[in-house]
């Protein structure tokens, strides 16, 4: 947290980041009940909660071009905005009873795009303002917040759907937006890469094309990309599904209220929190035997939940699932961006965020598709091999890896 208190730019940064996550964790239990509760049906509500990744697999990579040359702070903020404008419209049409499971899910995707262009201007920023040296420590601080926002907001949430209704919850959300609106607007951040336009010059849209395959092409260009999108990959799907398959096993398997459930995803967020407070502990350390290590243990906790239906252990199931993952967060976020150079920031980012917006779809779809037609149980067996098997299969890439406070960028 030291970064916060010497970095004033990061500190509006990570303020903002708060309050969006905070927001994501009312929405992460609301609307899925609310849909839940419409329809009645696990699939069905997936489906709707899909439309809000349709635009990251089809937009990111243009998006992450364009944001790459445009004033980041500005575009950041305007799609704050238009985030809440969009939860306020859904607020009202619940207060008048004038929804549906469409509507819904328009809404969800033209968020998920807005959050979309937030999140690639966010992190493309993020390199420059916290200092390269510091990535680890940024993002530390940056799940330090998530850690908060997912201890407080499911048991916050939870009482305020079940005391205040849908449309209070909703409303709250809202005004969280504007607040991370607020914070991103103070950041003073200018910016220090142009692209080389004499590079290859034909016409605007080829060179747009040029810059966009560049990105994607950078993915793949060296070993440690390569693990760091492996990783990405499980840790998207694993996220969206575990947490989607819980809160079904919750109310549906086990007939829990919403309270509970609340209680049950924050002990997701006690568990990120212990991440985070020994995360200062292992700065040292292999970075990909870590990932190894977390992974692993991330994939127990999952085990824990799929083979006792009991509460206890549910929850501590959920703390030691989101306390590892909490930490393999930090890691492959700090070696992605810390081996990336600061040309290609945006356009890595964009195509990484297709290619963990395929897999979180393909984790919300089955996080659906198994409870409706076998079982939660089968369903959280299925996130503990998609936890633990990459981490074995990381190992075979030992011999590239190094501490995890010596990453340096990696040259295109």
């Amino acid at each position: 947290m030291k970064l916060q208190l010497i970095n004033k730019n990061f500190s509006f940064l990570w303020f903002s980041d708060l309050l969006s996550v905070l927001n994501g964790r009312f929405r992460e239990l609301v609307i899925p009940l609310i849909v839940l509760g419409l329809t009645s049906s696990p699939l069905t509500t997936t489906l709707v909660l899909l439309s809000q990744q349709l635009g990251t697999i089809l937009f990111a990579i243009p998006i992450g071009t364009i944001v790459e040359t445009r004033n980041k702070v500005k575009i950041a903020t305007i799609c704050n905005l238009l985030y809440a404008v969009c939860i306020f419209l859904l607020t009202f049409l619940i207060t008048i009873e004038q929804f549906n499971s469409a509507i819904i899910a328009l809404l969800l995707f033209i968020m998920g795009l807005v959050a979309l262009v937030s999140r690639t201007a966010f992190s493309t920023m993020l390199p420059a303002v916290a200092g390269r040296d510091k990535l680890t420590e940024a993002h530390t601080s940056l799940e330090a917040a998530d850690a908060f926002s997912t201890l407080l907001g499911p048991v916050l949430g939870g009482l305020l759907l079940a005391f205040s209704g849908e449309s209070v919850t909703l409303f709250v959300c809202g005004m969280l937006s504007i607040g991370s609106m607020v914070f991103i607007t103070k950041v003073n951040y200018r910016e220090k890469f142009i692209y080389n336009k004499g590079a290859r010059i034909d016409t605007k849209s080829k060179r747009f094309i040029n810059q966009a395959k560049d990105g994607v092409k950078h993915l793949f260009s060296n070993p440690f990309q390569k693990i760091s999108i492996l990783v990405m990959c499980s840790l998207s799907f694993s996220t969206v599904f575990v947490v989607l398959t819980v809160i079904f096993h919750a109310r549906v398997t086990l007939n829990l209220s919403e309270e509970l459930i609340g209680i049950i995803l924050s002990c997701a967020g006690a568990g990120n929190i212990i991440g985070i407070l020994i995360m200062k502990w292992f700065k040292e350390v292999n970075w990909l035997l870590f990932l190894t290590v977390l992974l692993i243990v991330s994939s127990f906790g999952v085990l824990l939940i799929g083979l006792f239906n009991n509460y206890l252990v549910l929850c501590i199931g959920m703390l030691i699932f989101d306390g590892a993952l909490s930490m393999a967060f930090v890691v492959q976020a700090s070696v992605h961006q810390g081996v990336t150079p600061d040309g290609l920031l945006s356009r890595v980012r964009s195509a990484t965020y297709v290619i963990s917006g395929m897999f979180s779809a393909i984790g919300t779809l089955l996080a659906g598709v198994i409870p409706e037609y076998w079982s939660s149980q089968v369903g959280l067996l299925i996130g503990f091999l998609c936890l633990a098997i990459p981490g074995v299969y990381i190992i075979r890439f030992r011999q590239v890896s190094g501490k995890l406070n010596k990453i340096t960028q990696v040259p295109n």
